[in-house]
């Protein structure tokens, strides 16, 4: 009797156990039909839709009572919208509708997606033929994360906040640009004020008379806010700082470079994940990166150019080690600056940085001195991306290019025995024939 009552747990253990193996999972389904409706079930949770579209209409729902996420991605998938529109999904907790319009013209038929299951919701158009925002707030009690990214008829910040007011237990909220007309100051003064919003994401650009109008009167704004992304204005970087002390995420997006951001940023100690993209080309002194060195929680630090490259060209090792002296715990580094660093910033990461998994840094790097330090310096790094590594020898008679290539290939992988992947962007000669030996070595196949 035991051994009865335990199967189906034990039975549903070995099947998680098996969700990424699905050649062994198909075989599971012809043990019995216990095995197949435990089988059936994970297979079907994350299913791709043309997978759904190719079962038989007479069967189709069948298989759309097992489903807990869909993705909908580009024109082919969104063609099935019309084909799905009789179906259930008792069970779908997430889905993401990219965006597509009808060659005829056609709204989108969405209703049958939107059930109490519902935790989180990603739209990105084109235009519904049902009110989603009030299905959303009516049918989905559980509702925690939404992104908006369409324009749609009827979608105004009143709206918005209605609805916002309407699913108490909305956590993640996403608006980016392609709605940044709609984000008004009274929907930026009602979000900063929200309780319990944990995630942020807004596609309008800050200003910092509206940030100083929206704060005026907000004793604590954004105070649950535990992730963060915005675009902002330069000089407008200190007051949201202000409003923002429990962020453990942050993205800024940078329109200008009047003023750099990285001093203000550095009061954040909580951090775990700071993005910073320039959109604007500028430069900024050395010490401004040195004011990182506070941000001791960090796993994860990117600094980058949208379009145009930054610079900063008092950058030296001098600023640059010191910022990772206490970083032990960074898993992801891209670091996309022009400045002018030696072989020894990148050795300093390993012996500072032990768990780093991405490293993306700028740069011409002679790594023949790694000869000479104890391996592995990178245990865990799985991507490295350099501008170009330098030949060290290159003046030497007693060897090929190609060797000297395949030398120093192995004595990076030596030394971070994980990597997948070797990137060195400048493609001079030398570098090809690394990267080249690279692949050869370890049978990984990339784009590079």
């Amino acid at each position: 009797m035991e051994g009865n009552t335990l199967l189906p747990e034990i039975l549903s253990r070995v099947m998680e156990y098996l969700r990424y193996d699905a050649t062994t999972l198909r075989s599971a389904l012809l043990v019995n039909k216990t095995w197949a409706a435990e089988a059936i079930r994970v297979l079907w949770e994350k299913p791709p839709v043309a997978a759904l579209a190719a079962i038989g209409e007479d069967h189709r729902q069948f298989y759309a009572r097992q489903v807990r996420e869909l993705i909908f991605g580009g024109d082919e998938d969104g063609a099935e919208h019309s084909n799905f529109r009789n179906l259930e999904f008792p069970r779908l907790r997430r889905i993401t509708i990219d965006y597509f319009r009808p060659d005829n013209g056609e709204k989108l038929w969405l209703g049958q997606y939107i059930q109490p299951s519902m935790e989180d919701f990603s739209f990105y158009g084109a235009e519904p033929a049902e009110d989603i925002l009030h299905l959303l707030e009516t049918r989905c009690p559980r509702l925690e994360s939404i992104v908006i990214d369409f324009q749609f008829e009827g979608l105004t910040s009143s709206r918005l906040i209605k609805f916002f007011d309407s699913c108490k237990s909305l956590t993640s909220i996403c608006l980016p640009s392609n709605i940044k007309n709609t984000i008004d100051n009274r929907l930026l003064a009602y979000l900063a004020r929200h309780d319990g919003l944990e995630e942020l994401e807004l596609g309008t650009f800050l200003r910092y008379e509206m940030l100083d109008k929206i704060f005026e009167g907000t004793e604590r704004p954004f105070r649950d806010i535990r992730y963060l992304a915005v675009q902002i204005e330069s000089k407008a970087v200190p007051l949201l700082v202000a409003g923002v002390k429990s962020v453990i995420g942050l993205t800024l997006t940078i329109e200008d470079g009047r003023t750099n951001p990285l001093p203000q940023v550095s009061s954040l100690i909580n951090l775990q994940e700071l993005h910073i993209g320039y959109m604007e080309q500028g430069e900024w002194g050395g010490t401004d990166f040195l004011a990182l060195k506070s941000l001791k929680n960090l796993r994860r630090l990117n600094i980058s150019p949208i379009f145009d490259p930054i610079a900063s060209p008092t950058l030296t090792d001098e600023e640059f080690i010191p910022v990772f002296e206490n970083m032990s715990e960074l898993q992801e580094l891209v670091f996309q600056v022009q400045c002018v660093l030696s072989t020894a910033a990148i050795t300093s990461l390993g012996e500072r940085c032990p768990q780093l998994m991405i490293c993306e840094i700028l740069g011409l790097y002679d790594l023949h001195g790694w000869q000479s330090v104890a391996r592995p310096l990178f245990p865990q790094l799985q991507r490295l991306e350099l501008s170009a590594a330098i030949d060290g020898e290159q003046g030497s008679l007693s060897s090929s290019l190609s060797t000297r290539a395949g030398t120093l290939a192995r004595l990076i992988l030596e030394h971070a025995p994980k990597l997948e992947e070797l990137y060195l962007h400048d493609r001079d000669e030398f570098s090809k024939e690394v990267v080249a030996a690279f692949k050869k070595e370890t049978g990984n196949e990339y784009n590079s």
